[in-house]
């Protein structure tokens, strides 16, 4: 019997009739740890955002944009009808009706994702069931156990600034929102207030851990005391220790007269209930942490640019093997991957990748979030687009860069697509804009190019960047939407910049580079460019570019050649120099 099967079961044995299966944790995390993949189990679906529901017969899977061709070759369409995100309000209201028992896992629903689902079906909170244990866990025979890796303190010289200085930072913050105490639930957030870190989730380095702030000096740390045992001493003046289960216990003892802050998104709606049921006072804020931690201070933003001029040297290294010692039939994507690896892992305050690399040639390429397998494993062909997706994580910041790369001789369509890509990329690390611009206002730019032609892609422009922290950080985006992207983007952010395009079943193109948001003397903002690593100007067409283009192209290159030509071999310096030169 499939996975899906045993939880249909479940649900007619319980007299369920939908069940809902967000692909997150009982954090709200978009990276999640091994036993945390419930909609992977359900439904062999392995991307990093998805949302199943589960009926007593029939079962939807819903996917954004990066996923749209991944699910289809993942997922078993007998068993799932696969929806776009975009569609999923119309969807309950079309297909589900007001009457079913809908049964949710309160940890893995916000408030905010609630409503949705309330407002389609048009019911009360009171309608839904809140299931005491996950079905899923229930059913998982051999569900992985909890990660239980040693957390560790992240170090004054790269975090720049003190944990009593944050705490008391953000106990300001909360204060002008008349705000007593506050249920901390994202894990980065928690990571940062505390510069704390650890290994419960693969490339990210963060600990599963909640956190209470309240009136008193030192903070509530819910976590296994076992993941702390070494570092105690260093949090002890900040900090009070309490059991990862006892949260709901201490949350039911704030005195009823005090004020509880939730974050509609970020926190899971279990504690919302825990105040409801115990009659405390609660408010909606945004998690305190957001800002202060997005707008990076100057030891973080001078970290991210050693760590970025380490990273591009790297990614250098690797783009020289590429073009003239890679053997191409004897090369496959994961022997890539495996190559540049080989050259970050020795790095300076190297801790480990991002993510995991995205290293896809030819058809691959055109799934923008493709993931190699031993049995997608494709090797390499002459005439084909090789796209790199990669990062790493240092102690003193986290990369993310993407180049796009002709194997052989490209086609003109390659070149006309990569170029225009290319020109929506410079449109928005050139930009000048006020201070309080949206990142919905920026996106049009990275498009305008590809959508005189009629083509577009179904992600993102840009996302934030964390300080060894998750490569995908919040508020600020750069995307269509402008409920994903609603947020100002502000000084002393990080985001990327990688606008692309992906031709189905053949090739994919994306450019990214990382950008710090800085202040010009009107006032302005703009965006510095700290990705340094060489372009493919063999994918260009020049006659598509204007010359404030080709200068963009001219001086970034030249910078390119200046920051990383004396940490190169001579034969790669020599190599550089030529893919640098000028173009007129």
């Amino acid at each position: 019997m499939s996975n899906l099967s045993l939880l249909q079961k479940w649900l007619k044995e319980n007299n369920i009739d939908v069940f809902i299966v967000p692909r997150t944790d009982e954090f709200l995390s978009e990276y999640i740890a091994s036993y945390a993949e419930r909609l992977k189990w359900v439904s062999n679906f392995s991307g990093s955002a998805g949302y199943a529901i589960i009926m007593q017969d029939t079962a939807v899977i819903f996917v954004d944009g990066r996923y749209t061709e991944q699910v289809k070759q993942q997922v078993n369409k007998n068993d799932f009808v696969i929806e776009h995100f975009n569609n999923f309000s119309l969807w309950l209201k079309k297909n589900l009706h007001n009457k079913l028992r809908i049964g949710i896992d309160p940890f893995l629903h916000s408030k905010n994702n609630l409503t949705v689902l309330l407002r389609a079906l048009n019911i009360k909170d009171k309608a839904i069931i809140y299931l005491k244990n996950n079905p899923i866990d229930l059913l998982w025979k051999e569900q992985p156990a909890r990660p239980n890796s040693k957390a560790f303190i992240h170090k004054l010289s790269y975090s720049g600034k003190r944990i009593v200085s944050k705490i008391k930072e953000i106990k300001k913050i909360l204060k002008s929102n008349d705000c007593d105490y506050y249920i901390l639930t994202a894990l980065d957030s928690i990571a940062w207030l505390l510069n704390l870190r650890g290994d419960d989730v693969l490339y990210f380095p963060i600990n599963l851990a909640y956190v209470i702030i309240t009136p008193d000096k030192k903070v509530e740390l819910f976590i296994d005391k076992k993941k702390i045992s070494s570092i105690r001493n260093d949090l002890a003046i900040n900090v009070n220790f309490n059991d990862f289960e006892k949260i709901n216990y201490f949350i039911l003892n704030i005195p009823k007269q005090k004020t509880i802050g939730i974050d509609k998104i970020k926190t899971p709606i279990f504690f919302e209930n825990i105040c409801k049921r115990g009659g405390l006072k609660f408010k909606y804020i945004n998690d305190p942490c957001l800002y202060p931690k997005a707008q990076k201070n100057k030891i973080e933003l001078n970290g991210a640019r050693l760590a970025n001029l380490r990273d591009g040297i790297s990614m250098t290294k690797f783009l020289y093997w590429l073009k003239n010692e890679m053997i191409i039939k004897d090369t496959n994507e994961i022997i890539a991957s495996q190559k540049l690896f080989s050259f970050r892992k020795n790095n300076e305050l190297f801790y480990s990748l991002s993510f995991d690399t995205i290293s896809a040639i030819g058809k691959h390429a055109a799934l923008p979030h493709y993931h190699v397998t031993k049995q997608s494993n494709q090797q390499f062909q002459n005439n084909s687009i090789y796209l790199v997706d990669s990062g790493a994580q240092y102690f003193d910041g986290t990369t993310d860069i993407t180049r796009t790369i002709i194997i052989g001789q490209p086609t003109i369509e390659h070149k006309d697509r990569f170029t225009r890509v290319l020109k929506g990329h410079i449109a928005l690390a050139s930009i000048n804009f006020k201070i309080g611009t949206k990142g919905s206002t920026l996106d049009s730019l990275a498009r305008k190019s590809l959508q005189e032609i009629g083509c577009d892609y179904d992600h993102g422009t840009g996302h934030g960047i964390g300080s060894f922290l998750c490569v995908h950080e919040g508020p600020q985006r750069i995307a269509k939407s402008q409920k994903l992207s609603n947020n100002q983007i502000k000084e002393n952010m990080i985001l990327s910049n990688e606008p692309g395009f992906y031709q189905k079943n053949q090739y994919g193109i994306r450019i990214e580079n990382l950008v710090i948001t800085k202040k010009n003397k009107n006032n302005n903002l703009f965006f510095e460019t700290i990705t340094l690593a060489p372009i493919d100007t063999n994918l260009l067409e020049i006659r598509l570019l204007t010359k404030k283009e080709l200068l963009w192209i001219n001086k970034y290159h030249q910078r390119v050649y200046d920051k990383l030509s004396n940490h190169l071999t001579i034969v790669e310096k020599k190599w550089l120099r030529k893919v640098t030169q000028p173009i007129n």
